[in-house]
This record gives C-alpha cells, structure tokens and sequence, in this order.
C-alpha cells in the first residue's frame, strides 16, 4: 500500500485536474483562474504542512526560506498551467491533447535523465517511445 498510494493519488487528481482546466478553458481569463487556483493550492499545502510536518521541525524558518528549486517549480506550474488552458481554448481534446503532452515529456525527460542526471537510456527505452510517438500520430492525426 505504502508503494501504490501514491500512484493512485496522482491518477485521482490528475484526471481532476485535467477536467478542471477544460472547464476553465472557456470560462474566466486564463490568469484570473490562475490566481483563485494558486490561493486555494497555498492555502491547501499552508494547512497540509502544519498538520504534517514533523514535530520540532522549524516551520515557521521552513515557510520563510528561499529554495531555487521550488521557486523554479512554481514557475514551472505556472507555465504549464497557462499551456494548459490555452490547449484547450485552442480546442485539444482532453484524451488527444494529454496523451500527446505527456508523451512528449516522457521522451524530453528520458534524454535530461541520460545527459544531465547520467541515467542509463536502453535500446529498449528508446525502442518504447519512437513505438509511443507512433501511436500518438496515429490518434492526434485525423
């Protein structure tokens, strides 16, 4: 359970978040959705984290330092976010558009994995996503 609960946190959410964003595609500006959506995120992780974070644990020093990574990755979400409504106000399908996102990620994160982390690409690996980009041409593609 410890293993798969994560997974199955992602996929919920995930398929939330997806159906979200469509809706709010065509709703309010991109930007206005953005700032209900970042206050209503911050006040979810600012509660998560005091009723999670270990005892002893400085919080109050932990909210207040500055991390580059986490600022990247707030700037990061932002982008992806904004792409995300604009894909679908562009008028991508939910199915086509995320499998064709995604499955570009996989195949931008095997390479920075290979060229800047040094993990081992296999010829197997490589085999998947050029069969992957396949599939994806043959569903986005009409």
């Amino acid at each position: 359970m410890k293993f798969w609960w994560p997974i199955g946190l992602i996929v919920f959410c995930s398929t939330a978040y997806q159906v979200g964003v469509k809706e709010i595609s065509t709703g309010i500006h991109p930007l206005a959705a953005l700032v209900l959506t970042y206050l209503s995120a911050s006040l979810t992780s600012f509660v998560l984290y005091f009723l999670l974070a270990p005892r002893g644990e400085n919080r109050k020093k932990e909210i207040f330092s500055w991390n580059s990574a986490a600022l990247g990755l707030g700037l990061s979400i932002v982008g992806i976010e904004l792409g995300n409504i604009f894909m679908y106000r562009a008028g991508w399908t939910v199915q086509t558009a995320f499998i064709l996102s995604n499955s570009l990620i996989v195949a931008v994160l095997m390479i920075v994995g290979a060229a800047f982390y040094k993990e081992k690409l296999k010829l197997r690996q490589m085999a998947g996503v050029v069969l992957t980009l396949a599939g994806i041409a043959c569903i986005v593609w009409k």
